[in-house]
């Protein structure tokens, strides 16, 4: 279970959200950002804010539960980023910024940082 951190967020490094240009190029892989239909069950995120938390995660190798206030709740993150990862949305947004996946080769938990 993911319990909320009590570490403060001020010793995390400050990541930058997606430029304009960097949603450009990933918006079309991602299909909810496509589907602005009607809609059942939990109500919708931006799906902008959604990335931004989930690589949030992914660059400070942080809990989920450790995100700062701005983003979307952490649970919503990870079950995003569990989505995209088995669906191959999240490799393919990862050659679209970076022309690599060698970031999901780590798993985004406070784990992380053992040596395999």
């Amino acid at each position: 279970m993911n319990i909320p951190s009590t570490e403060s967020t001020a010793t995390w490094p400050k990541v930058q959200d997606l430029t304009d240009e960097q949603w450009l190029r990933v918006a079309p892989l991602l299909a909810e950002s496509l589907n602005g239909g009607p809609r059942r069950g939990r109500p919708s995120h931006d799906v902008r804010r959604v990335l931004d938390s989930v690589m949030w995660v992914l660059h400070t190798r942080a809990p989920w539960s450790a995100m700062p206030e701005g983003y979307v709740p952490y649970q919503s993150a990870h079950r995003y980023y569990l989505r995209w990862k088995k669906s191959g949305v999240m490799t393919a947004i990862m050659f679209a910024l970076f022309s690599t996946d060698d970031v999901l080769e780590t798993r985004a938990t406070r784990r992380a940082a053992r040596v395999r």
